[in-house]
């Protein structure tokens, strides 16, 4: 998302931020090499707007004011860079106190009087859109938000997949379908994560092998806290039990609500799978050409269909989830799907409203969805 900066001459002042750091943190260091490519870097000043305390905002933002006013000794181009700020955000050491929302006003109020060929460039995590501090910045400043891929909504997996591709691209790396199926459930869907992943398997494969397996995803990229919910999917999808039930254990042991995992990791996988092999039969889908050609199936398919297909947030066809799906389906029949649906409406209503104990509930619906 862009916001319009300032309205008179050459914008001088950039601000990037947004839940997707890494993102936001990437743009502003290019910006930053942009303006200071042709500079002696005598006068140029980066400041560190990490600040864990009231106190330690209000110094950066002082700071900062004040390397803006100072007039270059040398003359020509001054550039300051405002990093990783974190006090935009609606926190009690950020936009909730009054005195750093005092300061970045008065940053505002700077950024209308600097001397000529002075620049600020500032990335920051979230900021805090209801403030008047943000609404005057967005008046004075060329402003980019990175928003992080929301992973509540259908279709992220879309999203993330394409987002790991662009990153990929100058490394060099491809992903088979199997790896790109993992991968992207691992990671978290945050730009620097799958970064620094991507920079793993880069070094881990050489200069030899150019495309990412799932052996190397599951060598090379750790599963996160998320993640944990699909691998559990994973492994009923797989029919395997033994590692499902594995898994179960061990988020409930740290902690994890018997309800949580039924609805984030079983229930979505039994409707998909169900909704999947319906398609699948009913207009003869085959994935064997590969997911353009299974993708273009899908939107061909007539509206009534198509319903029955998660939307991205644009309103377009998510159909990298429902082609994964189809994949590992197997010999698994409509029937047997429609069967695995009653046994989870079974098990949900008896966590909630019986007192059986949930771990047996949920690994004997494991033991049926796996059999």
């Amino acid at each position: 998302m862009w916001y319009a900066g300032r309205v008179t001459g050459e914008h001088t002042s950039f601000v990037y931020f947004g839940s997707d750091e890494g993102a936001a943190a990437a743009a502003a260091a290019g910006q930053y090499k942009e303006l200071t490519a042709d500079s002696e870097g005598w006068e140029n000043e980066v400041i560190d707007g990490v600040a864990p305390t009231v106190d330690e905002a209000v110094q950066a933002l002082r700071r900062t004011c004040d390397a803006l006013q100072m007039i270059s000794m040398f003359g020509g181009r001054k550039v300051i860079w405002l990093r990783g700020v974190n006090f935009m955000a609606d926190t009690p050491s950020g936009a909730r106190s009054e005195a750093v929302q005092e300061g970045l006003e008065e940053l505002t109020d700077v950024l209308q009087h600097m001397p000529a060929e002075t620049f600020l460039v500032v990335n920051a995590a979230e900021a805090d859109k209801r403030r008047s501090f943000f609404k005057k910045l967005s008046a004075v400043t060329e402003m980019h938000e990175y928003a992080g891929i929301d992973i509540t909504r259908e279709g992220w997996e879309s999203d993330v997949a394409a987002l790991t591709l662009k990153l990929a691209r100058p490394l060099g790396l491809k992903f088979d379908n199997a790896a790109m199926e993992l991968f992207v459930q691992r990671v978290n869907e945050g730009t620097r994560q799958i970064s620094g992943e991507l920079a793993k398997l880069d070094i881990y494969l050489g200069a030899e092998r150019r495309t990412v397996t799932e052996q190397d995803v599951e060598i090379m990229v750790p599963v996160s806290r998320y993640g944990v919910i699909f691998e559990i999917s994973r492994a009923i999808e797989r029919r395997s039990s033994r590692l499902a039930i594995r898994l179960l254990n061990e988020q409930m042991a740290q902690g994890e609500a018997a309800v949580t995992i039924m609805r984030a990791a079983i229930v979505p996988t039994v409707r998909r799978r169900y909704s999947t092999r319906l398609l699948m039969d009913e207009y003869g889908l085959d994935t064997r050409r590969g997911y353009r050609s299974f993708e273009s199936a899908l939107s061909a398919l007539p509206e009534e269909a198509r319903k029955l297909i998660p939307r991205k947030k644009d309103g377009t066809l998510s159909c990298y989830g429902i082609y994964t799906t189809a994949c590992s389906l197997g010999e698994l029949t409509l029937e047997q799907a429609k069967q695995h649906l009653y046994a989870c409406a079974l098990a949900d209503r008896r966590l909630v409203s019986t007192q059986l104990d949930v771990r047996d509930v949920l690994q004997t619906l494991i033991m049926i969805l796996t059999a």
